[in-house]
């Protein structure tokens, strides 16, 4: 890769992560807890008072990514009543689906304006364009993310796990927009 398509690449995956007030943080599901920080530092300052997670089963962990969140977020001191479950989800676009059933049920839409996605820094993309596509139009979407696998937008170029993760999503993103399942930002 030259200087130019590693530009390209890095300003096309990585959002900027900017959280404003928002009606609800949807955290998409993992085993790192990097997420529950970033989660528990948006309740904590008042960027958000509720909290969607989505995860199911982790084959890595053997538990619920769900419930381990939510289990350590309550620990941290987020309030139970704050906190709702969808437990089933195994990979993003579930992560979605599952999560808008619940919010319609649970919350309504009608009842949301802006939606914090609480996302891997590398991943942010592909999430927002997953909730863009099938969440209502008129929900404000935007990420903020956290940093896994010791790289960051200005190395992972340099680094292996960087490369493959990043290039991975670069993949996914154009295959599930010729799916129909990502709409472009």
């Amino acid at each position: 890769m030259d200087q130019n398509e590693i530009k390209k690449i890095t300003e096309y995956i990585f959002l900027q992560s900017n959280p404003k007030k928002a009606d609800l943080a949807l955290v998409f599901g993992t085993r790192y807890v990097e997420a529950i920080d970033k989660t528990y530092e948006l309740y904590r300052d008042k960027f958000i008072n509720k909290i969607l997670i989505s995860g199911g089963f982790n084959e890595v962990t053997g538990k619920n990514e769900a419930e381990e969140i939510k289990g350590k977020l309550v620990n941290l001191g987020v309030k139970e009543q704050d906190i709702i479950l969808e437990n089933k989800a195994n990979n993003s676009l579930e992560n979605v689906l599952f999560s808008k059933k619940i919010i319609d049920e649970k919350i309504g839409f009608n009842n949301i304006k802006r939606i914090i996605a609480v996302v891997k820094h590398y991943h942010s993309r592909r999430a927002v364009m997953t909730l863009k596509k099938h969440f209502p139009k008129n929900i404000e979407i935007f990420p903020a993310t956290y940093e896994v696998y010791g790289f960051t937008k200005n190395n992972w170029f340099r680094k292996k796990k960087g490369k493959e993760k990043v290039l991975s999503e670069w993949n996914k993103i154009l295959k599930y927009l010729e799916k129909g399942d990502v709409e472009e930002l």
